[in-house]
């Protein structure tokens, strides 16, 4: 994974992001429907729901320092999916990489 933040704290026009709240998804009800589709397995239950941890651990510590706009559109995709930190925090590392890697039009 892209370390997000690798700079430091994530400013949008020179200021510090105003963060919302670090939403609360369900990670026992979306890892359940994960292991479901697969017939019920306890083993991919037991592992989504430490990868949700690990995710929301990662996205605890960093929230408030990722630009509102970042937050906003992630929880989106987060949310059209099921409602899942992985898919949240990998969101966010690759809006991170986007923002720093912006290629530069020519004419």
């Amino acid at each position: 994974m892209i370390p997000l933040l690798a700079l430091g704290i994530v400013t949008v026009e020179g200021r510090l992001a105003a963060a919302a709240p670090l939403p609360r998804y369900d990670p026992p009800g979306y890892c359940m429907q994960v292991a479901d589709v697969v017939g019920g397995s306890s083993q991919i239950l037991n592992t989504c729901i430490g990868q949700e941890q690990e995710s929301y651990d990662w996205l605890k510590a960093r929230w408030s320092g990722i630009p509102e706009r970042m937050q906003a559109y992630c929880d989106d995709v987060a949310r059209a999916v099921g409602g899942t930190y992985q898919i949240l925090e990998t969101c966010l590392e690759q809006e991170a990489e986007a923002d720093r890697s912006m290629p530069k039009f020519e004419f």
